[in-house]
């Protein structure tokens, strides 16, 4: 089961797609972050829609996003747009492009929009490696809270266990 949020923000990732429909005169922009999405962890997928006469935002939509990689498929409904700028976040359980589909309804028309997301393949733990690296090499924060207890915890019972025995 994915779990979703909905969240308004301007798309900061300097990976941005675009797609300009003239006869519409809607330039629409899309970017996620992280820039590399990992597994079963949130991606924040950003979407910017501007007027192609005035460069201002496109006010007053309605959004509909799908993702999907020819498997699996899942939607956000009635998204409701005031300023132009939306995101959603989503987690992407496998790795592999990803469609991101948009459909927006404004005053004027309807439109239609396909970006795509790659996830890089990323190593499952493993008995000898629990605590994978991300593909940069680094931790996530969560790796990082899950390392520091699995140290703590460990050291907290020796020590528990040790001044049991020595009060009897």
């Amino acid at each position: 089961m994915h779990q979703n949020t909905l969240s308004y923000a301007h798309i900061d990732n300097p990976k941005i797609q675009e797609l300009i429909y003239k006869n519409k005169n809607i330039k629409i922009q899309f970017g996620y972050l992280p820039e590399r999405p990992i597994i079963d962890t949130f991606t924040e997928l950003q979407f910017s829609l501007q007027d192609l006469k005035t460069n201002k935002h496109v006010k007053d939509f309605d959004a509909r996003v799908v993702v999907t990689n020819g498997q699996r498929l899942f939607k956000f409904e009635n998204i409701t747009v005031s300023d132009g700028d939306f995101s959603v976040k989503y987690i992407f359980p496998d790795d592999g492009t990803h469609q991101v589909l948009l459909r927006v309804n404004t005053n004027n028309s309807v439109i239609v929009s396909s970006f795509d997301v790659f996830v890089p393949h990323q190593a499952p733990p493993t008995l000898l490696n629990p605590f994978p690296k991300t593909v940069e090499g680094q931790y996530t924060n969560e790796q990082v809270a899950s390392i520091i207890l699995a140290v703590l915890l460990p050291i907290a019972a020796i020590v528990s266990i040790i001044v049991v025995i020595k009060k009897k």
